[in-house]
């Protein structure tokens, strides 16, 4: 059960690290990296709107982090957390970065993010396999 506890904690330090870059505080002035070739006003309503909606994005990710700590004092009780956590690594990340190289993003900063979220899929499905071993092993 260690090594999904590790997983846990792991997994929900990246998430709230990401989360917090997410706030408009620190994401204002990443903006040019966020989206290249911002062309509206700094200041104005769409950059005001920018930074709203992706602080809620922010705020998941928080949120998510949050739990996956908590998950790591019951590991063996939280599985479903970790098939969470799983799926959105596929869905909102590996999907989601080569879509953003489809729309034409950077590719080298969309292939650091897919090979992160590939990280945590293959570390979470392989904690949760030890953990499934180690259940059945303890009478």
């Amino acid at each position: 059960m260690t090594f999904l506890t590790w997983w846990f904690r792991v997994v929900g330090l990246i998430n709230i690290v990401l989360g917090l870059l997410w706030m408009p505080f620190l994401n204002a002035a990443r903006l040019e990296l966020t989206v290249p070739g911002w062309d509206a006003p700094i200041g104005g309503s769409a950059y005001r709107g920018f930074l709203d909606f992706t602080m809620l994005f922010g705020l998941d990710l928080l949120i998510l982090g949050a739990f996956l700590i908590a998950a790591s004092f019951r590991p063996g009780r939280s599985t479903i957390l970790a098939w969470l956590a799983i799926t959105l690594s596929i869905v909102r990340g590996i999907l989601d970065d080569i879509y953003m190289i489809a729309a034409g993003y950077p590719v080298a900063g969309m292939l650091v993010f897919i090979a992160l979220h590939l990280a945590i899929v293959v570390t979470g499905l392989l904690a949760l396999r030890a953990a499934g071993r180690a259940k059945v092993a303890t009478p």
